[in-house]
C-alpha cells in the first residue's frame, strides 16, 4: 500500500512540499487523478462527517446524506466491502459516552455507522454490529437529490440497463438551499 504523498510523487509528479497542497479542494483539482464507475479502485478506509457518535458506532451527521450516497456508490463499484473500515472525527465532546445514546433502532437503512472514532484525545474502535449499507438504495433517493449528482444518475441508468427494469424513485424532497445547486455546463 503507497502512502498519500508516494502517490502524488509517483502519479503526478508532485514535490513533497505540495502534499498538503494536495489535500484541499484546490490541489485536488490539480493533483488528483478522476476515476469513473468503471475504475477498478480498492479503498481501504473511509471518513465521514459526524455531528456525534456514540460507542455502538451510531452517527448522526448532517443530515443531507451525501457521505450515505458517496459509501453507496463505492459499495456499487466494488471499491469497498463491509470489512472497509469506516471512521469519523469528532471532538471529545461529541462523544457520547453511555452507550445507546443513540438509539440504534433510530439509525436508518442508509446510514453508515463508524468503526473507529477520533478526538483529538483517543482513538475508539466502536467493534459495531450495526449493518452498513448495501449500496445505494435507489427508493429512498429523491428525484431532486438524484438530478443534482451527475454520477448517480449515470450508474442508475447503467444498472437499469443490466437490469432491463426500472429502479424505485424515493419520495419528492425539497433540498437545502445548498444542496439546491445549479449544475456547471462543462
Amino acid at each position: 500500500t503507497l502512502t498519500l504523498e508516494e502517490v502524488l510523487l509517483k502519479a503526478k509528479g508532485a514535490q513533497k512540499d505540495k502534499v498538503k497542497e494536495a489535500c484541499t479542494s484546490a490541489g485536488v483539482a490539480q493533483w488528483g487523478t478522476p476515476i469513473t464507475l468503471d475504475s477498478t479502485i480498492k479503498v481501504d478506509l473511509i471518513l465521514v462527517g459526524s455531528s456525534c457518535v456514540d460507542l455502538n458506532g451510531c452517527r448522526l451527521g448532517k443530515g443531507e446524506g451525501f457521505a450515505e450516497l458517496e459509501y453507496g456508490v463505492l459499495k456499487e463499484m466494488g471499491a469497498i466491502t463491509d470489512a472497509t473500515l469506516v471512521v469519523t472525527t469528532v471532538h471529545d465532546c461529541q462523544v457520547f459516552e453511555k452507550l445507546d445514546t443513540i438509539n440504534p433502532a433510530l439509525m436508518l437503512e442508509h446510514d453508515v455507522p463508524v468503526d473507529i472514532i477520533v478526538t483529538p484525545t483517543r482513538v475508539i474502535r466502536t467493534n459495531t454490529l450495526l449493518p452498513k449499507p448495501p449500496g445505494i438504495l435507489w427508493h429512498k433517493l429523491s428525484p431532486q437529490k438524484l438530478s443534482q449528482i451527475r454520477v448517480l444518475q449515470e450508474l442508475k441508468a447503467r444498472l437499469e440497463q443490466k437490469l432491463g427494469t426500472p429502479l424505485p424513485t424515493g419520495p419528492d424532497e425539497t433540498l437545502p438551499p445548498l444542496a439546491d445547486r445549479k449544475r456547471a455546463v462543462a
